[in-house]
């Protein structure tokens, strides 16, 4: 009775079913008195993996045969199952009779399935890409490496595989940095990106990126690091070139603005002082924005450090007379210059006949980022505590500079007040017409690399 529970049959060698267990009519459907007699592979209509009459001579042969088959259940659902076939004679009194186990093998077989697939999917990602992807154990063992690997350590697989980077590579040095890397990977337990210069023997050394993860056990144990490197060497000699033309760009904006300032002088020598300062001040405040900018490869400049190199003639920010404050902000290039050259007008008036023209003065630069339907860019230069001011009959040109050329370069407004109390500068320009776009971050260079 116990037996009977499990999933087996007798048929004749005519196919006929002569017997049925209950553990065959839960897995089929059909009750044991439905199925007497019929043909079994017409009933189950059984898919064979090889022909029946091999299937049968096996059985012949042999006496037993195992493997997988497809079937049907009664209500049509497939299934896979693996039949353990026995043949048993009995001589001329009885007709052989054909004993079949069956096992339900259609969720394992599904699975294999899908696992082979993700292998095969891991497998053609792996030899298709064209950087390196490998896999080391906690000693530095190589346990997988795909063929671009292969071919940059110059060595198959057989010498590499369960090797560490002191016995396949061949410079010690080199090997000494890798292995530096990969063991900071499992100090810190996280992913790490690194600069990495392999030497090929007769060929001049490249650069790789490598980004190096640990890698977890199923107890989810660090077990050893995977990495995956791709070949920077082209782009880094095309940024150094880049480098040398920003800096010979530089040099010569530079001997530009000196040969201007030359120029004024000579030409303005033996009039008006306060216009050739004036104008002296305003090549300086040209060239000190220009200084800034040179600092970050003119791809921007943070708004703090505008501030600071225009306010550096005269104290800069640690200025008592200064309060300054807001959130972090990267400028476009174009709207570095602008803005400092308007901030040195408001400085140059403020020395002259504002706030800092007295000692107990005070000028409060801010800024922030509103939503007013988009966002928002408000800056803020305002003077207190200074001599009364007295609104001019005219603009000025450092007034016009400011609420026209500013304006225009920043995309928004910009408008003085010359209040009684001091005077107050108020810009306005929105966020995507002056912000610069997010910064490229320089990756480190970890370990020794050469």
């Amino acid at each position: 009775a116990t037996l009977d529970l499990g999933a087996f049959l007798m048929r004749g060698t005519d196919l006929r079913i002569r017997y049925w267990s209950e553990g065959c009519a839960r897995l089929y459907g059909w009750r044991a008195d439905e199925v007497l007699g019929r043909n079994l592979h017409e009933l189950l209509q059984t898919v064979f993996p090889i022909p029946t009459a091999d299937i049968e001579a096996a059985l012949a042969r042999s006496g037993t045969w195992v493997g997988d088959l497809r079937q049907r259940t009664r209500d049509g659902q497939e299934l896979v199952v693996t039949a353990h076939k026995a043949i048993r004679h009995y001589g001329n009194s009885r007709p052989s009779v054909v004993l079949e186990v069956i096992t339900d093998v259609t969720g394992q077989r599904q699975a294999e399935r899908a696992l082979a697939q993700s292998q095969a999917l891991l497998q053609t990602v792996i030899e298709t890409t064209p950087g390196l992807i490998y896999a080391k154990d906690r000693q530095g063992r190589m346990l997988m490496a795909n063929s671009a690997t292969q071919a940059l350590i110059g060595r198959p697989w057989q010498e590499i595989e369960g090797r560490t980077n002191e016995e396949f590579l061949d410079d010690a040095a080199q090997a000494e940095a890798v292995t530096e890397n990969d063991r900071q990977v499992l100090e810190r337990a996280q992913a790490l990106e690194f600069e990495e210069i392999i030497y090929q023997r007769g060929q001049p050394p490249r650069t790789w990126l490598s980004t190096k993860s640990p890698m977890y056990g199923i107890d989810r144990q660090i077990t050893g690091i995977i990495g995956v490197s791709v070949d920077v060497t082209e782009r880094k000699r095309i940024e150094e070139q880049l480098r040398q033309m920003i800096n010979e760009l530089n040099h010569r904006v530079k001997n530009t603005l000196a040969t201007v300032q030359a120029i004024a002088s000579q030409t303005l020598r033996g009039t008006d002082p306060a216009i050739f300062h004036s104008l002296e001040a305003r090549l300086r405040a040209l060239s000190a924005a220009h200084d800034v900018l040179t600092r970050e490869a003119w791809e921007g400049a943070d708004l703090l450090a505008v501030v600071e190199g225009v306010l550096k003639s005269c104290g800069g920010i640690g200025n008592p007379q200064f309060d300054i404050g807001g959130p972090p902000l990267r400028l476009q290039p174009q709207v570095v210059i602008a803005l400092s050259m308007g901030l040195h007008e408001l400085l140059s008036n403020a020395l002259k006949y504002g706030a800092l023209s007295d000692q107990n003065g005070r000028v409060f630069i801010r800024w922030r980022i509103v939503r007013d339907g988009e966002r928002m860019l408000q800056f803020t230069w305002a003077e207190r505590d200074g001599p009364r001011v007295v609104a001019p009959v005219t603009r000025g040109f450092g007034t016009k500079l400011v609420e026209r050329s500013l304006a225009q370069d920043l995309g928004g407004t910009a408008a003085i007040t010359f209040d009684p109390d001091g005077v107050v500068c108020t810009v306005e320009a929105p966020l995507h017409e002056v912000a610069a776009s997010a910064r490229v971050t320089t990756l480190p260079r970890v370990g020794r690399l050469t």
